[in-house]
């Protein structure tokens, strides 16, 4: 075998190597980028459960056997006394939307992982296009679920971090006559 055949061999190997190497680094990533939307999914399905299991609830405490008129917005739950009432020890016992303050809950998801939810409830102010965060008693309550595990990392920033995926949903109490 001349010098010729041995350089040709020897970038034949080369190109060989490249290629392989770009293969295992394509399927690389298209493999992180199905486990990173498996994740995601999976968040954001325990999230929006949550979200949909609260739609079935009476929205305070003093509405989850009668009607409350406009003029007894006094007899609504303080902002402070948000959280679950004795004896509601989980979601199943939950009977209004405020029982989902500061309401915490592990999930471990075979093959996927541990995610851990957490809500926060809060009476929102609507005043002509804007909605603000208030203490005050008001007919419309903001639930705000976070989700989050080891496994949501956002990696748009540099360096990377953990991710949390956020959803919001308001409620409102009507009455008709």
């Amino acid at each position: 075998m001349g010098l010729g055949q041995t350089l040709l061999t020897i970038m034949a190997l080369m190109l060989m190597g490249r290629l392989i190497l770009s293969v295992n680094t394509t399927t690389l990533d298209a493999g992180f980028t199905k486990d990173m939307a498996e994740y995601r999914i999976t968040a954001t399905s325990l999230g929006t459960s949550l979200l949909e299991y609260a739609h079935g609830l009476a929205f305070d405490e003093a509405t989850v056997d009668t009607f409350l008129l406009p003029t007894q917005i006094s007899s609504l739950t303080s902002a402070a006394n948000f959280g679950p009432d004795a004896g509601e020890t989980g979601i199943t016992t939950f009977d209004d939307i405020d029982d989902y303050h500061n309401f915490v809950r592990i999930d471990t998801i075979p093959n996927s992982g541990i995610f851990k939810s957490w809500g926060e409830v809060n009476y929102l102010d609507i005043s002509g296009n804007t909605l603000s965060v208030t203490t005050s008693k008001r007919f419309t309550k903001q639930i705000t679920v976070y989700v989050t595990s080891d496994f949501l990392i956002d990696y748009s920033v540099d360096p990377p971090r953990p991710d949390t995926l956020k959803f919001k949903t308001l409620f409102s109490y009507w009455y008709f006559r």
